[in-house]
């Protein structure tokens, strides 16, 4: 039995992988169908499983590039050196990437060249990426260094500035999209950016920055080929001035890191950007209520009466369909409504799915405490509805 009283308001968004099969194969695969929509709003779940089958060879050409760099240190970074070689601009000013392809690789040409450029990363990214291109410098013998700078410094601002004003490249990953606040601020206080079928909030720190150090911008973007090599591109129209806004500024990058993923989505490693940033998770749209007060008022006395008196012969029905999602979301899914899940498990819906047990069963699996709130709450946002009142 549980009984214990349900946590307090704050919601608590996923990290990295951790949405990998938490609610069961079924929820996690409509989840990742949904996120999936964002950028193809027809996608279908053949088109989800298609995707996940290119990703499977990604990973497989990631593998054995790993397991081999010394020995294909050749193959896998002579394009990159090319690219810099014929590219000499981009010694300095700022370099947007996307967690795209072999994205671990792009600083390993600045290396070899001698060059020590800046790299702006968050907490998470820079506690995995600090290691692998430490240990790459060291595996080939780089002559260059690298200057870590995870927004957790507090210094972070004033020693990109530095950077980019002593003419060293600063290398920026667009899609990572937190600054001070995390992604939890960029939800609440972002600039509202519309993808082809959902909105998401971006930061505009780096637009403003771009004003500020008036430097130039390159867009860098890496993919694997059929083949297993390492292609380089660049984008050649990430021209601003100081007449520009940030938030036009912001659009335009965003713009650019989009068509790039759009183009090979299957290589982008970092769709946790969406989850994290999607406008209608921000706390102001995980709305406690539907109902007008003085009904909700009659109902709540209502229901306290049914689980007093009659909770054998009161049942519980799911109307709509509803699913727990991590980070504590909880998701009417045939209106596409979403709400803090308030400590709701997705293995608690499943209990009702399909089934209409009464008020006695539920206090019994769960304890009084819990229907009285989830039960209650169910209803109220019109999820659930009781039978035989």
């Amino acid at each position: 039995m549980r009984d214990a009283q349900p946590g307090g308001l704050s919601v608590r968004f996923w990290k990295v992988d951790v949405i990998r099969n938490q609610n069961g194969r079924g929820s996690a695969s409509r989840w990742e169908l949904w996120n999936l929509r964002a950028l193809f709003p027809r996608a279908s779940q053949k088109d989800l499983v298609q995707l996940k089958n290119k990703r499977r060879q990604i990973e497989r050409f990631e593998s054995r590039a790993m397991a081999t760099l010394a020995e294909r240190s050749a193959d896998l970074f002579a394009p990159g050196r090319r690219f810099l070689a014929s590219h000499p601009e981009l010694s300095c000013g700022m370099i947007l990437t996307m967690h795209l392809g072999p994205y671990q690789f792009l600083p390993e040409p600045f290396l070899y060249a001698g060059i020590r450029p800046a790299v702006l990363l968050n907490q998470q990214a820079y506690a995995r990426l600090r290691a692998q291109a430490e240990h790459l410098r060291s595996l080939l013998h780089l002559a260059g260094r690298l200057e870590w700078l995870p927004i957790s410094d507090r210094m972070f601002v004033r020693r990109m500035i530095t950077a980019l004003r002593e003419g060293r490249p600063l290398l920026v990953f667009l899609d990572g999209n937190s600054g001070l606040g995390g992604s939890l601020s960029t939800r609440e206080k972002g600039m509202r950016y519309r993808l082809p079928g959902r909105e998401i909030r971006v930061r505009t720190g780096l637009a403003r920055l771009i004003r500020k150090i008036d430097c130039p911008v390159h867009g860098v973007v890496l993919l694997w080929d059929a083949k297993g090599s390492v292609v380089w591109h660049q984008a050649n129209d990430l021209i601003y001035d100081a007449s520009d806004s940030p938030e036009a500024i912001t659009h335009g990058l965003y713009d650019w890191g989009f068509r790039e993923v759009l183009k090979a989505p299957e290589q982008w490693g970092y769709w946790d950007m969406l989850k994290e940033s999607y406008a209608c998770f921000a706390t102001s749209k995980l709305a406690n209520g539907l109902m007008p007060p003085a009904v909700r008022e009659d109902f709540c006395h209502a229901f306290a009466v049914c689980l007093s008196r009659v909770p054998e012969t009161v049942r519980v029905e799911l109307i709509k369909e509803v699913e727990v999602w991590p980070g504590d979301v909880l998701a009417n899914l045939s209106e596409d409504c979403f709400y803090a899940a308030e400590g709701l498990l997705d293995a608690d819906v499943a209990e009702l799915r399909g089934r209409c047990l009464s008020l006695s069963d539920l206090c019994h699996r769960f304890g009084p405490a819990w229907v009285r709130f989830h039960i209650l709450r169910l209803c109220l946002l019109e999820m659930a509805r009781l039978r035989g009142i």
